[in-house]
């Protein structure tokens, strides 16, 4: 019964969000790269923190987002009455969950209204204030990030129930649910979102990689994994069953008039409801097969309701969430991974499926290693499905690209992606962040130690030796331990993130929940 009103809901919004969805061709006349201007002179903190008292008092402007949907305070009262009503633990207040609990609520409300520092990145005041946000964002999630290591080693006191009974709590599920899906189709999608689906339509039209395309070659619409992009191809074909250009390659260039239209918006807000599916699935089943299909139901309810997926950040658009599909995609597929533990091969392919929607879970691979270690026929079969998928990915990515640029194939895939991510010419000198445009130690850490090689920074480097010692902390451990690793190299790899820094915090937080709630239950998935 349950299945058929989520089913339905989830209908009735979608069928709502392509209503909505304007039919007329928008041209493209600018692909445009990030810059950032050097920093402002400094200001004492005492004058800051004045300045800013007093602008806080000014009343806010009202949020621009849907009347359907909550704002951003909204969200963030939504997101801490969930966790009260369903996570909490009235009769021992001491429990570290509820510790727990609180600290992965505490990121979300330093997100509030984060987005608005981006217009006046020149203003010193604003500039510090930033500064300390981000300074808070980064102490939380380091804080999470022991906890998490911690409780691999000691466990809670005492197993985890819900405050909520079954019932009610598949309920919240669908309805909560179904308004992911709302914010997802009725807001706008971030940049990433935008770019994504442009790089989408060129491989539609050209059937190749955007890598080395010489129209998206080092812009942003050439910045994401191979899968992302494949990905968007079902929604744009269905939303525009014939192709919008007639010709792929523009002649004369965008800038000079109506040459080269745009893909349907909606292709790129139908992928992230799409994911986000996936990823509630794959989070239930595997909650359901370590705790129960209480705790199951509990945990969707946790995850669906968190500003982390509703989103806060700005009156119109958010610092992460269903409007990111950059962000809801990679945390789909890792956990669709690790739902399907108990079938190494399977859980290899679809770990390296996740590595193609985006980058970081890659370091996720030694964990993996790791916790199949000790069952050579399971880590066998986990790195035969792993490589073949891999394999099959990298072909097809090395066949249907171009190099560019000077650079050679590989050099312009590498420069195409992680490298505009991170290069000085691009986010990499983003002053919205924990490291970007700093000095002292900070500027020592973000420093590359060879060149302007910017995986050889101080910081980058330590991250790997972290990321490479969770293969020995895997090893021996429950599923719902690995979880916790899995969550603690995810939130490593955004620590050295420059721009946005420690706020893609949907890479990790399913992760926690499973490690949190579900760590006292069946010891492990492979036992069941």
């Amino acid at each position: 019964m349950n299945k058929h009103v989520l089913l339905a809901a989830l209908l009735l919004v979608w069928a709502g969000g392509c209503a909505v969805e304007p039919h007329d061709k928008v041209a493209l006349h600018d692909l445009y790269t990030p810059h950032f201007e050097p920093p402002p002179a400094p200001e004492p903190a005492l004058v800051s923190l004045r300045k800013w008292y007093e602008q806080v008092r000014t009343p806010r402007k009202p949020d621009e987002r849907s009347m359907l949907l909550p704002n951003q305070a909204g969200v963030l009262w939504l997101s801490l009455a969930i966790v009260v009503l369903v996570g909490f633990d009235f009769r021992n207040l001491r429990n570290p969950r509820n510790v727990d609990l609180l600290l992965m609520q505490l990121a979300g409300w330093l997100f509030f209204d984060i987005l608005g520092f981006l217009d006046h990145l020149q203003n010193p005041t604003v500039r510090n204030v930033m500064d300390w946000v981000f300074s808070a964002i980064v102490a939380v999630t380091i804080v999470l990030l022991t906890r998490a290591l911690r409780r691999v080693y000691r466990s809670a006191p005492s197993a985890w129930q819900p405050g909520v009974g079954r019932q009610a709590l598949a309920v919240l599920a669908i309805a909560l649910v179904s308004l992911d899906v709302g914010v997802a189709l009725f807001s706008p999608p971030d940049d990433a979102g935008y770019f994504i689906n442009i790089g989408a339509q060129r491989l539609r039209e050209r059937v190749r990689w955007p890598y080395g395309d010489p129209l998206l070659s080092a812009t942003p619409a050439a910045a994401c994994g191979p899968v992302t992009y494949l990905a968007h191809l079902p929604f744009q074909l269905a939303l525009s069953p014939h192709p919008v250009n007639v010709e792929s390659a523009p002649r004369p260039p965008i800038e000079s008039g109506d040459v080269y239209f745009l893909p349907p918006i909606g292709a790129t807000k139908l992928c992230a409801a799409a994911f986000h599916l996936l990823a509630v699935a794959a989070l239930f089943a595997a909650g359901r097969r370590l705790a129960g299909a209480t705790a199951a139901w509990a945990i969707v309810v946790l995850y669906c309701g968190s500003a982390y997926v509703l989103g806060v950040g700005g009156e119109r658009y958010s610092i992460g969430g269903m409007t990111f599909v950059s962000h809801i995609a990679p945390a789909a597929m890792t956990l669709l991974a690790f739902a399907v533990l108990q079938h190494p091969a399977w859980s290899g392919a679809a770990l390296a499926t996740s590595v193609a929607t985006l980058f970081y879970p890659i370091f996720m691979v030694p964990a993996w290693l790791g916790y199949y270690w000790k069952d050579r026929d399971q880590l066998k079969q986990f790195a035969a499905g792993f490589g073949v998928a891999a394999l099959a990915i990298a072909a097809l990515v090395l066949l249907l690209s171009r190099p560019a640029h000077g650079h050679g194939l590989i050099g312009t895939i590498a420069s195409d992606t992680l490298g505009h991510q991170e290069s000085p010419e691009a986010y990499g000198s983003s002053p919205f962040g924990f490291w970007g445009q700093r000095g002292g130690v900070r500027l020592w850490l973000m420093t590359p130690l060879i060149g302007s090689q910017s995986m050889t920074r101080p910081v980058v480097l330590m991250f790997f030796v972290f990321a490479t010692s969770m293969f020995f902390v895997a090893q021996r451990r429950t599923a719902a331990q690995l979880a916790l690793i899995v969550a603690a190299v995810a939130m490593g790899a955004e620590l050295w993130k420059i721009h946005a820094t420690a706020t893609y915090v949907t890479w990790y937080y399913p992760f926690l929940l499973i490690g949190f709630l579900c760590g006292d239950r069946v010891s492990d998935g492979r036992h069941v």
